[in-house]
C-alpha cells in the first residue's frame, strides 16, 4: 500500500504537469469566436495528462521498451514544463487550495487511503493471468514486436491501457524479491472518478437535484463493484472508468450551459483516447456531434482542422502498434485488409476470434452458434446474471422506452420552436445525450453483452434517464421540488451508508493480508515449455493462466517461427 501511494504521487505529479502543459494553449485566444478556455478541475488536468502520457508511451514503444529511459525523458519534459509554466501552475494550485475546505481536504485524504488500500490487494482478474500481465511485460522489455499476435492472439487486441501501465510499472526500479512491475494505474484512475463523484456533495449547498447527481450515484455504485478488482490492470475496467468520467463531465458542462466549444472538443479527444483503450467504446464517439455542429455552424475551419488533427495524433500510435502486432488495423475486425505484411494473422483466425468474443459473452461458447437469434440465448444469459446485474439490465431495457419518451418531448419542443430545458439541460443537448446512451446500450446488448464489458451502458442509461424524468416531474412546482430534494438526499444517504458498510466489511476481511508495504503480485502458475527457433516459450500447464514471471508465453503450442532467427525483437510469423 505504501508503494502504491508513492507510485500514485509520481503518476499524479507527472500527469498533472503534462496535462497542464497540454491544456495551456487552449487557455489563450485561438480564434475571433473562441477567447480561450481554462480547465476548472484538477481531475480534468490529470485526465489530459494521462491521455498524453499514454500516447507518448505508445510512441516510445515503437522504438524501444517502455522503461527507465521513457521515464527519464518524461521527467525532463515535465521539469521544463514546470519551469516555463510556474506562475500559472502556482496560481491554479493556490486557487484550488483556497476553494477547498479543511473538511474537504480531510475527506480527500481518506478517499486516497481507501482507494490505495483497494489497489494494494484484491481479486486478480482471470484475463490478467491469461494475457494482461504478459502484454505489459512485452511493452516494458521490448516495446512493440511485429507479429506478436501470432504468439498470443489476445496481444493483438492492443489496448492503450497497457503502455500506460508499462511506463508507470517501475520494473526498472525492482530489486531483491520484487521482480514484478507495479499495477496501480487502474486504482489511480478509479480515484479520479471517485473525486469527480464528490461533486454530489454540492447537492446540500445547491438545494436542487440535477441529473448529474443521479449519474454520480451510478458511478459510485460502479466503484464499489470495482473496488475488489482495482488491483488488476484489466482493460475493460480502464475503458469503463474513462467513459464514466467523460459522461459525467459532459453532463456537468450541459447543466451549467457551457457556451464554449473547447471543453466539449477536449472531451471528444478523450473519447478518442478511450477508443484506443477499448475499441468497443467507439459508439460513444457520437457525442462529438455537439462540438462538430457548433464549429460547423460558425464555419470555424481552422479549429475543425485542429481538433481532427489532434484526434488523428491521439489514435495514430495505437493504429501503428495494431498493424505491427497483428497486421490488421482493428484486430479482430478484418473489414480493412490493406497491409500485406508477412506477420499478418490469418483472416479466418481473426474472424473466428471476433465471433468467439460475442458467443462467449452470450454464454453460447461455440462459434458455430454465432447466428443464434436473440430469443435463443437471451433467456439463459439473463438468468445467469447476479441479482443487481439483473436489476440494472432490466432498468436499462425499460429506460430505452422512457428515454425515447424524453427524446420525443425534446423533438416536440424543437418542432414547436419553443425554448425549454429540464434541470438546466437544453432540449437539443438532451436529445443527443439520451440518444447516445440508448445507442450504447443497444450496441452492447446485441453484440457482446458481458456485464464487465458494458457496466457504463447499463448504469448510466437508467441513472441519467430516471434523473431527467425525476426532475421533469418534480420541477414544475417549488413545493414538489423541495420534497424531491429531501427524498433524493435521503435515498442517496441510505445508499452511501449501505455501500460504506459493505466496504468496511470487505476491508475487515482483507486486513490480515501482508500488502501494507508492497502491492499484491500477479500470481504464479504451473507451465510447460516448447521452443521456437531456440527461444523457450511457456505454456500454461492447465490451459489457463500464466501470470507475469514465466515469460514469454503463449496459450498453446503454436506453429510459428521467428522472423529473424535468434532475434525475438524482430517478431513472429506463422510457418
Amino acid at each position: 500500500m505504501l508503494l502504491v501511494l508513492l507510485n500514485w504521487a509520481y503518476i499524479g505529479i507527472t500527469a498533472f504537469l503534462a496535462g497542464f502543459a497540454v491544456l495551456a494553449p487552449f487557455g489563450r485566444k485561438i480564434s475571433e469566436k473562441e477567447t480561450g478556455y481554462v480547465c476548472r478541475t484538477g481531475t480534468g488536468v490529470l485526465m489530459a495528462g494521462l491521455a498524453f502520457i499514454t500516447v507518448y508511451a505508445q510512441v516510445f514503444s515503437l522504438f524501444s521498451g517502455v522503461g527507465l529511459w521513457a521515464n527519464v525523458l518524461l521527467l525532463l519534459a515535465c521539469a521544463v514544463c514546470a519551469v516555463l509554466l510556474r506562475r500559472q501552475l502556482a496560481a491554479f494550485i493556490l486557487g484550488k487550495w483556497r476553494e477547498s475546505s479543511p473538511g474537504g481536504r480531510l475527506f480527500l485524504v481518506v478517499l486516497v487511503l481507501l482507494m490505495a488500500y483497494g489497489t494494494s490487494r484484491g481479486y486478480m482478474h482471470v484475463d490478467t493471468g491469461l494475457y494482461h500481465a504478459q502484454a505489459i511485460r512485452w511493452i516494458e522489455e521490448y516495446g512493440v514486436v511485429p507479429g506478436l499476435g501470432n504468439l498470443h492472439s489476445r496481444f493483438a487486441y492492443n489496448s492503450a491501457a497497457f503502455p500506460l501501465c508499462a511506463i508507470y510499472g517501475m520494473r526498472w526500479m525492482a530489486g531483491g524479491s520484487w521482480t514484478e512491475s507495479m499495477h496501480a494505474v487502474q486504482g489511480f484512475l478509479a480515484l479520479l472518478v471517485g473525486i469527480q463523484c464528490c461533486g454530489l456533495g454540492r447537492l446540500a449547498k445547491r438545494k436542487r437535484v440535477q441529473v448529474s447527481d443521479f449519474v454520480r450515484v451510478g458511478a459510485i455504485y460502479y466503484l464499489t463493484v470495482l473496488y475488489r478488482e482495482m488491483v488488476s490492470p484489466a482493460s475493460d475496467y480502464f475503458a469503463m472508468l474513462l467513459l464514466f468520467y467523460i459522461l459525467i463531465a459532459w453532463l456537468d458542462l450541459l447543466e451549467r450551459r457551457e457556451a464554449s466549444v473547447t471543453p466539449y472538443a477536449l472531451l471528444s479527444l478523450l473519447l478518442v483516447f478511450t477508443i484506443t483503450v477499448k475499441l468497443s467504446a467507439a459508439v460513444m464517439l457520437l457525442l462529438v456531434l455537439k462540438p462538430a455542429v457548433m464549429l460547423l455552424k460558425e464555419k470555424r475551419w481552422k479549429e475543425i482542422a485542429l481538433y481532427i488533427g489532434l484526434g488523428v495524433l491521439t489514435a495514430l500510435p495505437w493504429l501503428i502498434r495494431g498493424v505491427l502486432i497483428s497486421g490488421w488495423l482493428f484486430y479482430p475486425f478484418t473489414f480493412l485488409d490493406i497491409f500485406p505484411v508477412d506477420w499478418k494473422i490469418e483472416k479466418g483466425y481473426a474472424d473466428c476470434d471476433s465471433k468467439e468474443i460475442q458467443v462467449f459473452a452470450r454464454l453460447l461458447y461455440d462459434v458455430n452458434l454465432y447466428d443464434t437469434p436473440f430469443s435463443g440465448w437471451a433467456g439463459k444469459w439473463f438468468s445467469s446474471l447476479k441479482g443487481l446485474e439483473k436489476l440494472w439490465v432490466a432498468a436499462s431495457a425499460g429506460c430505452t422506452v422512457l428515454g425515447t419518451v424524453t427524446i420525443g418531448r425534446a423533438v416536440w419542443f424543437i418542432k414547436g420552436k419553443k425554448d425549454g430545458d429540464i434541470g438546466g439541460i437544453d432540449v437539443w443537448d438532451w436529445l443527443l445525450y439520451a440518444a447516445v446512451l440508448i445507442t450504447g446500450y443497444f450496441f452492447w446488448q446485441f453484440s457482446a453483452p458481458l456485464v464487465r464489458y458494458g457496466y457504463v451502458y447499463v448504469v448510466m442509461l437508467p441513472a441519467a434517464v430516471l434523473g431527467y424524468a425525476y426532475i421533469w416531474l418534480t420541477g414544475k412546482k417549488e413545493k414538489i421540488r423541495i420534497y424531491g430534494y429531501y427524498a433524493f438526499g435521503a435515498g442517496a444517504l441510505v445508499f452511501l451508508l449501505i455501500k460504506g458498510a459493505g466496504l468496511v466489511q470487505g476491508i475487515g476481511e482483507t486486513a490480515g493480508e501482508p500488502y501494507y508495504i508492497r502491492q499484491q503480485g500477479y500470481g504464479s502458475f504451473a507451465a510447460v515449455t516448447y521452443e521456437v527457433d531456440g527461444i523457450t516459450i511457456y505454456v500454461p500447464a492447465d490451459g489457463g493462466q500464466i501470470g507475469y514471471d514465466k515469460f514469454p508465453s503463449s496459450p498453446r503450442i503454436q506453429d510459428i517461427e521467428l522472423r529473424r532467427e535468434g532475434d525475438i525483437r524482430h517478431g513472429f510469423r506463422a510457418k
